[in-house]
């Protein structure tokens, strides 16, 4: 693939949510029939009392129109615009399972197992750490912080304890364009994704947090005890396929064309 220097240019935070935001009518267009088909899948999962094989048929089901439409979203928000998507293989509706769409599944599955043994290793670390401490259990316990331990043990762990939490989201900032980088460049990228984050992480995180505040209304909904129950799960599906989904879809994306230093492939499949 040729080197498209023009694109190692930093990324401008406000431009790319301007075009994420403009692009939702895209999405909608192009999959909005596969997100719909997740969310009535997704709302029987949450809201029906069915038999256990039922139940994991369904669950089976919600997985593979999932696929469909995170395939859908990553396809036209790695495209320029919706006629490019569909030129490069996007069906109507979005529904559609072809190369691309196992490519994320393998990306996600390698994505996650990473995570997941990055998490791991911090708290073994953290246990170690704490578990040698010998901090007073009971003065803990009872908030009493000046009979914890010595004042330079208490930074310490609270230091480890920052990089505890810390570490894991910086991590999955520098993973999160590992699904347009998938299909722009037609193989599984996971690790390597970090490669295209090195000079975004700022703004990349800003934009994640920007796109997940329909996901902060509604923790703070439920936190507040206004929404509870088989509801709250409901206007989460809701609130995830109709907003957030899509707008974080189309963020990724944009992100992705300008900061990818390759040339995009003319087809995904």
């Amino acid at each position: 693939m040729a080197e498209s220097p023009a694109r190692t240019r930093r990324l401008d935070l406000i431009e790319v949510l301007t075009e994420a935001v403009g692009r939702m009518g895209e999405m909608a267009r192009g999959a909005g029939p596969a997100l719909a088909l997740t969310a009535v899948l997704a709302l029987a999962v949450v809201l029906l009392r069915l038999p256990k094989g039922a139940g994991l048929l369904l669950l089976l089901l919600t997985l593979i129109a999932g696929l469909s439409a995170f395939g859908a979203t990553t396809r036209i928000g790695t495209a320029g615009d919706l006629e490019t998507a569909r030129r490069a293989g996007l069906r109507p509706g979005g529904l559609q399972l072809g190369k691309p769409e196992a490519r994320l599944a393998g990306a996600t599955l390698l994505c996650a197992l990473f995570m997941a043994i990055m998490l791991a290793l911090l708290f073994l670390v953290a246990l170690a750490l704490f578990g040698g401490a010998g901090l007073n259990a009971e003065a803990v316990k009872a908030r009493d912080w000046a009979a914890v331990g010595p004042a330079w043990k208490l930074v310490l762990l609270t230091g480890v304890a920052l990089v505890v939490l810390g570490a894991p989201i910086l991590f999955a900032v520098r993973l999160s364009l590992y699904a347009p980088a998938t299909v722009g460049r037609g193989q599984m990228i996971s690790l390597t994704a970090t490669g295209l984050t090195n000079r975004a992480i700022l703004p990349l995180l800003a934009g994640l947090i920007a796109c997940a505040v329909p996901g902060l209304i509604w923790l703070g909904l439920v936190a507040a005890g206004v929404l509870g129950g088989k509801a709250a799960g409901a206007v989460a599906i809701l609130m995830l396929v109709a907003v957030q989904w899509p707008l974080t879809s189309a963020f990724l994306g944009a992100a992705y064309r300008r900061l990818e230093t390759h040339e995009l492939l003319g087809v995904w499949q």
